[in-house]
């Protein structure tokens, strides 16, 4: 596997020192507040590579040797040993599947691929009635048992197989964060496709700041930007991986207990939680579930989520009291409403025009349009930086460097959990 970099040495305690690499698929990135000027970021990078490397080679359904590959092909009823990590993955997989009565299962992946989102799309159609019941005859999270000590797993039917996309990421930012606190940093915000967790603060003493992408199709726009303090957050949403036929629209959302996609208005949802592999299991399972279910079982078990849902073409943002709590209303977090935005806006292009129009009249010049001086600055690949002048950003990693780099702000938000695209 290669991997791509940005390590730095820490110049000092005021400045963040940035890594990044792929995997699992995708990208993940570190921002580190480093203990001290003399820290060097060399060994903490070789060090979270070795550990995502690891976890690859236990959980990846990618790699045909991974622990949960030969699992897989086991067709055997006898227990099949694991490592640790592993079994606990699939242990809090199960968990979460029977806490949500089978809106999440990690043993769906039958349906995904009978759905053209799994790692070969090919055609994408819509399956028939007798495919998608001999998919659903593979299909079911009781049918694989876990045991912690020795770690192993055991399957009751030889031709169930086990995918921990929808987890394991969120299990690889938390293994990453155990690293970076090991190495003495005093804060981080760790990523991994999205999935983010951070503890401490930045160099100048501020929190961390995560950007949530709005649920758009074709367009790749932060929503809000939340302050996470010590804390894990993870996007799932349906705006990115679907597909279109008879008249229709499918979603990668697939839903377990109907082996259909998901048919309900939820656009997206974020969930707070301590750690990220709940955080991120979770995502899925009230994407699944959708914006009723999910949000009564949310605030049955106190979770801190907020659910985007569609309403004609608008969005409506509803949010658990615990999520409310910790960053306050969503709309006011936000800032100011849609329309006193727009108002506010038309007013101060109102004044301009008017001090232009009066500058042209007095000065005799001729009147000259203008990008609140920035019309003449250009990106590197020659597009004017104004807004007014050139298209949102395509690129996943281009739009998380363009909301780092101008509002500290790391973007969280599921693309595409079923391909290796790299998400955001």
């Amino acid at each position: 596997m290669s991997w791509s970099s940005a390590a730095a040495v820490g110049a000092g305690t005021d400045e963040l020192v940035s890594l990044s690499g792929e995997t699992m698929g995708t990208t993940w990135h570190v921002k580190v507040t480093p203990p001290s000027a003399e820290f060097d970021a060399d060994p903490l990078k070789q060090e979270i590579d070795a550990t995502l490397e690891r976890i690859n080679d236990q959980m990846s359904t990618w790699r045909e040797d991974s622990e949960l590959s030969r699992f897989n092909r086991h067709e055997s009823d006898d227990w099949f040993d694991v490592s640790p990590e592993t079994a606990t993955v699939v242990a809090a997989a199960l968990e979460l599947a029977k806490r949500t009565g089978g809106a999440f299962d990690p043993t769906v992946g039958p349906l995904v691929r009978l759905w053209h989102f799994g790692p070969d799309p090919g055609q994408r159609d819509v399956p028939d009635d007798a495919e998608i019941a001999a998919a659903k005859d593979r299909v079911g999270y009781d049918k694989v048992e876990v045991r912690l000590e020795p770690p192993a797993l055991r399957k009751s039917q030889p031709d169930v197989e086990l995918d921990l996309s929808a987890i394991a990421k969120g299990f690889g930012v938390d293994a990453v964060t155990a690293v970076v606190q090991e190495a003495g940093a005093t804060g981080a915000m760790v990523e991994i496709g999205g999935e983010v967790r951070t503890f401490g603060t930045k160099p100048d003493g501020t929190t961390w700041k995560i950007g949530i992408e709005q649920p758009t199709v074709g367009r790749r726009v932060v929503g809000r930007v939340v302050t996470l303090e010590s804390k894990s957050l993870a996007t799932s949403g349906d705006y990115r991986n679907f597909f279109e036929a008879e008249g229709k629209r499918f979603s990668h959302t697939i839903d377990p207990r109907t082996g259909h996609p998901a048919t309900h208005d939820l656009a997206s949802v974020s969930v707070v939680a301590d750690d990220c592999m709940r955080a991120d299991g979770w995502a899925t399972a009230l994407m699944v579930l959708g914006p009723e279910a999910g949000m009564a079982l949310a605030e049955e078990d106190g979770m801190a989520v907020s659910f985007v849902i569609r309403s004609g073409d608008t969005f409506v943002t509803e949010s658990t009291a615990s999520f409310a709590s910790l960053f306050a209303d969503p709309e006011q977090a936000a800032g100011p409403s849609l329309m006193g935005t727009f108002l506010l806006t038309a007013a101060f292009f109102a004044l301009a025009i008017c001090g232009l129009a009066v500058g042209v009249i007095f000065s005799n010049r001729r009147l000259r349009g203008s990008c609140g001086g920035m019309d003449g600055l250009k990106d590197e690949k020659g597009n004017p930086i104004c807004q007014a002048c050139t298209r949102p950003r395509e690129e996943c990693t281009e739009f998380r460097q363009t909301v780092a780099d101008s509002a500290g702000a790391s973007p969280s938000a599921e693309c595409d959990t079923d391909s290796p695209q790299p998400q955001c």
